[in-house]
């Protein structure tokens, strides 16, 4: 099974098969952030891959408007709308670091 290493925490997860990003984050209760429950609608549960970005699902339309194509080539993906198959590490942000909205319940 893929593993996802979380850097800035040093945490290591697995990745759930044929599951995104931000359900494997949760499954594994890790702190990522989501208002809008995985539609790509808020962007609060963006992730920075720095390890293992050519082993994803491929950037998508949603995340294309969220991000931005400069964020996109900063290696930032929505986590909602990226799957692996393969071992990865990212960055995950903390809730400082995400807009306001990202804090809301």
């Amino acid at each position: 099974m893929a593993k996802i290493t979380i850097d800035n925490t040093g945490a290591t997860v697995e990745a759930l098969p044929g599951r995104s990003l931000l359900l494997s984050l949760l499954n594994a209760e890790q702190p990522v952030h989501t208002v809008c429950g995985g539609k790509a609608g808020c962007g609060c549960c963006r992730v920075r891959i720095l390890e293992g970005g050519d082993k994803l699902s491929p950037v998508n339309d949603p995340e294309k408007l969220r991000l931005g194509p400069e964020k996109i080539a900063e290696g930032w993906r929505l986590a909602c709308q990226t799957h692996t198959l393969r071992d990865i590490v990212l960055y995950l942000p903390i809730a400082e670091e995400l807009d306001s909205i990202c804090s809301k319940k």
